[in-house]
């Protein structure tokens, strides 16, 4: 149960997609961290099956990108793009350290989140068109939700994420 209870709790925190209601406790959040990946598993599960529709009705590849670039979003509800608004309005301000963490804490979309947001989902949409355009590469597409599960894992169990801000992790 505890298990179940974990997953639930990992994609109540990550997914915008509807869970049973669960009490938060110790016990199902101490591994919750370990479960994140599996939102990464249905964004590719999803990625896959627009994909494939698309392959099915013969849509364009810039309708496949569409919504692959947009499919993440809509099954996160968006909350690593908020962090990473609010991260990059902090790191463009060139700010003194008490006013960076000022923007970080300030609910208000700034200028250079809206520039760096653009230029992420231009670069994502670029990639996935051209890649949809090359067909034998057009498989690798609905992987690349599993490499940030990857990268983000490797981080986690590395040596060093025993005294970094996973320590208590672990």
């Amino acid at each position: 149960m505890v298990l179940i209870e974990t997953i639930v709790v990992a994609f109540s925190m990550f997914s915008a997609l509807p869970m049973p209601h669960v009490e938060w406790n110790a016990k199902n959040m101490r591994f919750s961290l370990c479960a994140f990946p599996l939102v990464g598993v249905v964004i590719g599960l999803a990625g896959s099956v627009w994909w494939a529709i698309c392959g099915w009705f013969s849509l364009p590849s810039v309708l496949r990108g569409v919504g692959l670039c947009l499919l993440p979003v809509g099954i996160t509800g968006g909350i690593h793009l908020d962090g990473y608004a609010d991260t990059c309005d902090a790191l463009a301000s060139h700010a003194p350290l008490e006013k960076k963490q000022e923007i970080l804490k300030d609910a208000h979309l700034g200028t250079f989140a809206v520039i760096h947001l653009c230029g992420y989902f231009l670069a994502s949409f670029c990639v996935v068109v051209h890649v949809a355009g090359v067909e034998r590469y057009s498989h690798y597409c609905f992987l690349l939700p599993f490499q940030n599960a990857l990268w983000f894992s490797d981080y986690l169990f590395s040596p060093g994420a025993r005294y970094g801000t996973c320590a208590y992790l672990c």
